[in-house]
């Protein structure tokens, strides 16, 4: 069985009832601040396209944001019904596809979006491969989840991400970007996001406390050795195709 069943079957719905959309603000402002950070011109922007769009929520917050043009078309690919069930509630200003997009897409996309999407791709080489020929611009979230934390700790966290959430594939910042660049692309600029920080805020956990004291005290000095010790951080990339 294609372990992309458990997307077409209900099961990932199952076990992610809300499709992940109490994440999207803090995911969106993410690639906000990378975009301002290259001094991004939205005003070359006609299509904005999410791959993997879940609950279609980012897109939305793309959308209301006030920083592409009125005329600007957004679009969601899902190949879970579920996920493009829950979008259409979300928006009505935004069109969503039970698609595969690689698959489905003709038209070159200009702003492209892969938020936690190519970490549960089997061929995932293959994916990025073919996804850069179908826009101008890349916006990633990857997930960062080698660090020496979570290669010591008794609760696996591998497993779980395996089991619960799908992922086939698992990154540090040298391998994401790494992927990235064999697979043609162009990293503009890229950063992190403090997952944990927000796991935080949103959980008020002791045990996340804990670790994130010297979490965010190593990373004053260095957030790539922070990074590579506890783990709890994503890469957000902004990239395009890169010119042979």
């Amino acid at each position: 069985m294609s372990y992309k069943n458990i997307y077409t079957t209900g099961e990932y719905i199952q076990k992610n009832h809300s499709y992940h959309i109490e994440d999207s603000s803090f995911k969106w402002n993410n690639f906000l601040k990378i975009l301002k950070k290259f001094n991004f011109n939205f005003e070359n922007i006609n299509s904005v396209t999410e791959v993997g769009c879940g609950s279609g929520q980012i897109l939305v917050e793309a959308r209301e944001s006030g920083f592409f043009k009125k005329k600007c078309e957004f679009e969601g690919y899902d190949i879970n019904q579920d996920a493009i069930n829950l979008a259409k509630k979300n928006s009505s200003n935004v069109k969503f596809f039970k698609e595969d997009f690689i698959i489905f897409s003709k038209d070159k996309r200009d702003l492209i979006i892969a938020a936690d999407v190519f970490e549960h791709v089997e061929n995932s080489y293959n994916f990025l491969s073919s996804l850069k020929k179908k826009g101008n611009f890349f916006l990633f979230n990857i997930p960062l989840e080698i660090s020496l934390t979570s290669m010591v700790r008794k609760k696996n966290i591998f497993e779980h991400s395996f089991r619960d959430v799908g992922h086939l594939h698992f990154y540090t910042k040298r391998t994401a970007i790494l992927l990235l660049e064999t697979c043609g692309f162009e990293i503009l600029v890229c950063d992190y996001a403090n997952n944990r920080f927000k796991e935080i805020k949103d959980k008020k956990s002791f045990k996340q406390i804990f670790i994130a004291i010297p979490q965010f005290l190593i990373g004053l000095l260095n957030i790539d050795l922070a990074s590579s010790i506890f783990g709890g951080y994503s890469l957000v990339v902004l990239a395009r195709h890169k010119k042979e």
